[in-house]
């Protein structure tokens, strides 16, 4: 009877294993497939890169495009970006809530140039022109 109980036992601990396993692998798809539509900067490296060099040409061209950037802080920490660039201006929105250090709020920004710098082993990517006469950074890549 205890051989009977102990095989049981294992039994169900197994399947609730594979169903544990299957939720994180859904869980991870589910968050795959939402990464998969905008960039990704954790400190310089940058995953779809390919999102932001097709966002570079669009504005070269003076196309209408949006990009979403999520920009990682040194503790871990989402800060959602979403670029609007309408064939003269972009609409910068810099939502850092999920940020226990930043100021827990949605900014918005108005901006007419976004610049390329490199220095050394960075690229940076500024908006300058930005009403009230700043400049924001939105990546500093590094070059490989």
């Amino acid at each position: 009877m205890k051989k009977i109980l102990v095989f049981s036992l294992l039994l169900l601990l197994a399947g609730c294993n594979d169903n544990v396993q299957h939720f994180e692998t859904m869980e991870r798809a589910e968050n795959e497939s939402i990464d998969n539509d905008r960039v990704i900067d954790k400190h310089g490296q940058l995953e779809n890169s390919d999102l932001f060099h097709q966002f570079l040409k669009d504005v070269k061209d003076k196309e209408q495009k949006t990009l979403k950037v999520t920009r990682y802080t040194i503790e871990g920490a989402p800060i959602y970006w979403a670029v609007k660039f309408n064939g003269e201006h972009f609409n910068i929105e810099i939502d850092n809530r999920e940020d226990e250090w930043g100021s827990k709020n949605i900014e918005n920004y108005q901006c007419d140039k976004l610049t390329e710098e490199v220095t050394g082993s960075l690229t940076d990517y500024n908006f300058t022109s930005c009403d009230g006469g700043f400049e924001i950074n939105l990546l500093s890549v590094i070059n490989e």
